[in-house]
Parts: structure tokens; sequence; C-alpha cells
């Protein structure tokens, strides 16, 4: 299972404010992703491969929430008060008994029992504006809903005062009320009844926007970055999209007896039927003789795992080097890709590598690297559980310098390594990848030994990856 930790890591760094629930956001968006991206592969993967991915990933949640501990954010409160100002600031109305202009306007004739509500902020001041907060929304919305007997009370306060203000700006209590509520600071008139609470509500509310739009800005943010983090995650689905077309043009090179003995539950996952090239010289003899044309050394150096000082065990295998074009992402056309049949018959280790330029844009990589191991055979115990990056180097018996990428492991015998999309890195990665002649790779079995890869170029390799090169420029 890949280690989604350092990924997981990257994307929170980047974060202006990690609070639990932007974290939260990045964690449920990479779980949903993952676990829809495998569950789309071809050949489809068992359910215990998806639950073992899942588990991988929320163990490395686990441990960053174990670093970044669970600090409350304080957001939440502010639009609960925001929504109370808007009925404080007009139930100040309690002057209106006193004129004698209210009962004039047509569409509420009960103002007149105006002296129950002029009680009420007295006695009931700080608890009313709760009650009043619907009652003010329901009677602007449908006139007629005054006509009940308990709402009248609270009613000719609240929509009086703004039909004045709209319709009926001559009226003499209209006037008061227009200079209060936009001003919102001489509200000497209407401080003893509910003044301070109606002045200072109403500035909680200016600032309620603001922090809504905040958060917007920060979900967009976080989903930009998420982007990127989806992005390596989902690398496996990606690439594995084409499986089913490339892997079986891979040449086994083996006798019929032993291409039947790999396991058929790795062959399944990885999704190669091993077709062999030399046993078929009979119908294909032209295509086994441009395959041993291109032939080039191979080498597997394992250790000893009785005694890890003693000198490594060699055993020869051939490389095979072809340039393919391959089926590209959804709706896009064929693309060209180097693959590199690596083939260790004694040792029943086989590995196809397959390098393509990466056309995903939401993938932070200039090309990918596919490595896929298949074990038969006397290879059944060498199943492959973790690799190093790509080295190469001139000579054979020289030493290597690493590819500038991350190596992400989807599963046993599977793995996946993405090249850094950095101008200088590119250059790099392509200079070592076209001009130096020998590769190894390091990888570590699931019973525990290590073994390195080595295989060479040679004339055939140097030219299909320059061709290949070409075309990506």
């Amino acid at each position: 299972m890949a280690d989604y930790y350092p990924l997981l890591a990257r994307a929170l760094d980047a974060l202006p404010d990690r609070t639990p629930a932007l974290r939260k956001a990045v964690y449920d968006r990479a779980r949903s992703a993952l676990i829809g991206q495998l569950r789309t592969l071809e050949p489809p993967l068992p359910d215990e491969a998806i639950e073992t991915e899942r588990k991988a990933l929320d163990s490395a949640i686990e441990r960053l929430e174990a670093a970044y501990g669970t600090p409350v954010a304080p957001p939440p409160p502010p639009p609960p008060q925001a929504v109370a100002p808007f009925p404080v600031a007009p139930a100040p109305q309690p002057e209106v008994p006193a004129p004698p202009a209210a009962p004039p306007s047509p569409p509420e004739p009960a103002p007149e029992p105006a002296p129950p509500p002029a009680s009420l902020p007295e006695t009931a001041a700080p608890f009313m504006p709760e009650l009043s907060t619907p009652v003010e929304r329901e009677a602007p919305a449908e006139e007629p809903l005054p006509e009940p007997g308990p709402p009248p009370a609270f009613t000719p306060f609240v929509p009086p005062p703004r039909r004045q203000r709209i319709d009926e700006t001559p009226a003499a209590v209209a006037d008061p009320v227009q200079d209060i509520d936009p001003a919102a600071g001489p509200a000497a008139d209407v401080v003893p009844p509910e003044g301070g609470n109606g002045r200072r509500r109403p500035k909680l509310d200016v600032k309620a926007p603001r922090t809504g739009r905040s958060r917007q800005l920060r979900n967009l943010f976080v989903g930009a970055v998420l982007a990127v983090v989806i992005g390596l995650i989902a690398v496996a689905a990606i690439m594995l999209a084409d499986k089913r077309s490339d892997l079986p043009q891979s040449a086994g090179g083996t006798e019929g007896g032993p291409a039947a003995a790999p396991d058929a539950k790795l062959s399944d996952r990885v999704g190669s039927d091993r077709l062999d090239a030399e046993p078929q010289s009979a119908p294909a003899e032209s295509g086994s003789r441009s395959e041993l044309a291109v032939a080039q050394r191979a080498v597997l150096y394992e250790e000893n795992a009785n005694d890890p000082k003693a000198q490594p065990a060699a055993t020869q295998g051939r490389v095979v080097w072809r340039l393919e074009a391959v089926n590209g992402e959804q709706g896009q056309p064929l693309q060209s890709a180097i693959r590199a049949n690596v083939e260790y018959p004694d040792a029943g280790l086989t590995l196809s590598m397959t390098i393509r330029r990466n056309l995903d844009a939401t993938l932070p990589a200039s090309h990918t690297i596919e490595l896929a191991f298949t074990n038969y055979g006397p290879g059944e115990k060498r199943a492959v559980q973790e690799i190093g990056l790509l080295q190469l180097k001139d000579e054979e018996s020289g030493r290597g310098s690493s590819v500038s990428g991350l190596p992400v492991r989807v599963r046993d015998n599977l793995f996946l390594i993405g090249l850094s999309n950095l101008p200088a890195d590119i250059e790099r990665n392509t200079e070592m990848l076209t001009r130096r002649n020998w590769m190894d790779l390091a990888v570590k079995y699931k019973a525990g030994p290590r073994a390195i890869l080595n295989f060479e170029k040679g004339t055939a390799g140097s030219r299909v990856v320059q061709d290949a090169f070409n075309q990506w420029r």
C-alpha cells in the first residue's frame, strides 16, 4: 500500500489556516477520490485491496491529526448574532403609541393597543428579540398575516416603520425612525427602552458577511490544493487505464511450462497475460527475430539472506527495448511510450517498465514510469514490496545517480514513479535518460532480502529512448 502521509502533509502545509474543518475537508475529498479511482480500475481490484488502501489512508490521517491536534474554530458564533440585530433595531417602536398617527395607516388599524407592547420592552427587552425575529420576517413577506390575535401585538411595531420609510415618508413618526436606522448613531430618543441593544448588534451584522466571504475564498483555495493531492493519490488509477492493452505485448521468453506457472492472482491484478515470444517461433518467427536483435544484457544481484555480508548472488538475464503507441487519457489519441521488458528466467522474475509523457494537467509530473513485476516458478518468493528511485550510470560497475521524482506503491509488484516537473529537474532527468547507458533499480522482496535489477540500454535502447524524447518535444 502507498504511503499517503507525505502527500497529505504537503497539502495541509499549503493551507493558510489548518483548522479541523479544513483538514477534514481535505481528508474526505482525498478518501472519496482514492476509493472512486480504485473502483474504476481495469481489471477491477478486489475489495480486500481497496480496503487495504483505505486503511492506509486512514492511518496517515490519524498520524497527521496526532501531529496537528484539534484546535477549536471560533467562526460559528457570529452568524447567530448577525440574525438578531434586524428585529431589535425596529423594536424600539414604543414611541408609536404617543403620536396618534399610527391608527390612520390603512394596512393595519390594530396599532391602537400599543400600551401592552410598551410594557413588554421594559420587562422582557433582553429576551424578546428572538421572539420578534420570526414575526418580523413573516409580516413583510405576507401582509395578510397580521390578522391573527397574538401577532398584531408585535407586528404593528415592525412593519409600520419600514412602510413609512419607503411609502409614507411624510408621516411625522416616520422621520425620526428613518434617521435612526441608517445612521445607527443618533438613537438618543430610543435609548431608554432598547436602544443599547439595537445600536450594538447592527455593528456585528456588518462583520458577518465578511466572515462568509473569507470562508468562501478559503474553500476555493483548499479546493485548488486538494486537486493536486488527489492527482498524486490517483496516479495509479490514471496510469492503469490502458493496462489491458499494453501488458500483453511484453515478451516472456520462457518455455510453455514456466509460462503457465505464474501466480494467477498477480497476473489478474496487474492485467498482464504473459505471452511467450520464443515458443511461438513457428507462427511468428519474424517477431522473435526482431526481439532477439534488440536484446541487451541484464543482471540481477540478490542479497544473501543467510549472510548479508557475503557477496551478492548474480543471475543473468536480458532486456528488450521498444517504442510503442499506447492508449492515452480518455478522449485523447495514442501516444508514444518507451517499453523495456526485463527478464531473469533462472530467477523466475520479469519486469515490464513503461516510460511515458504525462498529459494530465492535475498531476504534478513531467513523465511517469510504470513498473510491473511478475513472478513464476522459482520467483514466487521474489514478490517485490518496495522500490527505490531509478538510477542511471555510464558503466555497469559505476555508481548511479537517481532521477528526480517520487516513487508510489500501488500494491505488491506494481509501482509508479512520477518525475519532477520543475524545469531544472526536467532537464536533468532528460539528460540522464537519453545519455547514460545503464540503469539500476533497487528493490526489497516481501520475504525480506534486497536486490538490484541492473540492465543495459545498448544501441537499441538508446535509439528507442532518443526517438521517444524527440517525439515528446
